[in-house]
């Protein structure tokens, strides 16, 4: 066991096979490019722990803790789940959802480094989503409390990735050596982190199903070299299953996130067949191939798969609230110790 908080927290599996004490996880949770397996493993850890105590014992986890939320860009799951992740550990919230309602969004123009260092002398951690590329790495140079990236540019969504690894290792046992479907843009932020983690952990490969006319960025290329990571464009749905241990989507179509009113966006009524995961699908080929969406799902797995078993969208829902409680608190525990 590993005291933290004054609670006792099960140790992690590498913990307890190398009877290590529990490492220290990076100041900030910006991006997953220098994330060790240790430092999965701490936040899964606390995480799993979470999942199997009443809800007056996890409050005890960062009771007091407040956190600010910066959201320069629109949210469902990841703002929410924050919110309620803060809430579960015991603490609140401050912030903003819509920056036009902010300084930053109005005549003044505040930059993003005076918002970071005023918000951040209010909170004891900033979660941080914004439209530039560079943002969370600029916040977390300015401010004086723990940063976390809730999604920044096209750079990385570290947080995604944390939660959609930890339910895919629940499924498979482990990452080490298994070879994962990506279906979507490779060139979006959640990639990217998803790569990472992935060499991280030593997997063997991605084999990609994307838009028509996508390409794997080079920046995304050179991660799996790097690892020794193969990947592979695939045709079609069915390629997909043929080939890997799990599956991973994210909404085929992508809209533009600079723009923020729902009215300027047109979604086709429509997908071709070739990169949908529906039922008749599953209950044919790959019927033992974990998938997951990062959300919202469209017509890539529709509503009807809800009741096929190795469909988890719904999992990662619940699990996002309390991968990122276990995250707060580990970040929090972390920066009172230094």
């Amino acid at each position: 066991m590993v005291v933290a908080n004054g609670l006792a927290v099960p140790a992690t599996r590498a913990e307890r096979r190398n009877g290590t004490a529990r490492p220290g996880l990076p100041r900030h949770a910006v991006s997953l490019r220098t994330w060790r397996p240790s430092d999965y493993e701490s936040v899964w850890g606390r995480a799993e722990w979470m999942l199997g105590q009443p809800r007056e014992i996890v409050a005890q986890s960062a009771s007091g803790m407040l956190l600010g939320v910066l959201f320069y860009q629109n949210s469902t799951r990841t703002r929410l789940s924050f919110e309620a992740a803060a809430h579960r550990i015991g603490g609140s919230v401050v912030g903003f959802s819509d920056v036009t309602t902010t300084r930053a969004g109005d005549f003044y123009q505040e930059s993003l480094e005076d918002t970071v260092r005023v918000l951040g002398s209010y909170a004891d951690i900033l979660v941080l989503r914004h439209t530039d590329d560079d943002a969370a790495e600029r916040a977390a140079a300015m401010s004086q409390v723990p940063v976390v990236s809730a999604g920044t540019g096209d750079r990385e969504h570290p947080t995604q990735a944390m939660l959609d690894l930890w339910v895919l290792r629940s499924k498979l046992g482990q990452l080490s050596g298994v070879t994962l479907g990506y279906v979507g843009d490779p060139a979006c932020r959640y990639a990217r982190s998803l790569v990472y983690g992935l060499a991280a952990f030593g997997a063997a490969g991605v084999v990609f199903l994307t838009p028509d006319g996508a390409r794997i960025p080079d920046d995304v290329q050179r991660t799996l070299l790097a690892a020794g990571m193969s990947s592979h464009i695939a045709e079609s749905a069915t390629e997909v299953l043929r080939k890997v241990d799990a599956v991973s989507i994210i909404p085929f179509e992508l809209s533009d996130f600079h723009e923020s009113a729902v009215r300027s966006h047109t979604r086709s009524p429509e997908l071709d067949q070739r990169f949908v995961f529906d039922s008749a699908l599953l209950s044919r080929t790959g019927t033992g191939v974990p998938l997951i969406h990062t959300g919202p799902r469209g017509p890539e797995l529709p509503p009807e798969t809800d009741h096929v078993p190795n469909v988890h969208y719904f999992e990662g829902v619940t699990k996002g609230v309390y991968l990122r409680a276990a995250l707060l608190a580990e970040l929090r525990a972390n920066h009172c110790r230094s």
